[in-house]
């Protein structure tokens, strides 16, 4: 867990489920990606990130076979549900914190978020 800077882990063989939490977990060091094509922090001065609530596993849609909540460029109004957090199977709804336009999808879907960690990129209005 350490080495990959991991908070909880859950394994499920059958019937059988292994969850560990790692004691006292201390929040893993920012880390900065840069990406080819990706505006610089100095070029998005406005956009506010979305973070997540809780560590988990992130979700883009209310289901596999169904499309994402929102994607990059759509407006959206606050409270309106941006994704889901599965948290010791439980589903819990991301709401936006403002109106604003997503700028950057920056999670992934269907992977595992730790509590502060940025899900999307939000430019407010103007």
């Amino acid at each position: 867990m350490t080495r990959y800077q991991l908070q909880e882990l859950e394994i499920t063989l059958g019937e059988m489920r292994i969850y560990i939490e790692r004691a006292g977990a201390v929040a893993p060091p920012a880390m900065a990606i840069v990406e080819p094509g990706v505006a610089a922090a100095a070029e998005t001065p406005n956009w506010i990130p979305i973070e997540s609530p809780m560590t988990g596993m992130f979700y883009r849609g209310p289901s596999p076979s169904e499309p994402p909540y929102v994607e990059e460029g759509d407006l959206i109004h606050e409270g309106q549900t941006i994704g889901l957090v599965e948290a010791m199977k439980v589903f819990n709804e991301i709401p936006a914190p403002m109106t604003g336009v997503v700028r950057r999808i920056v999670a992934q879907n269907a992977t595992l978020v730790q509590q502060g960690e940025v899900l999307m990129l939000l430019e407010p209005p103007e």
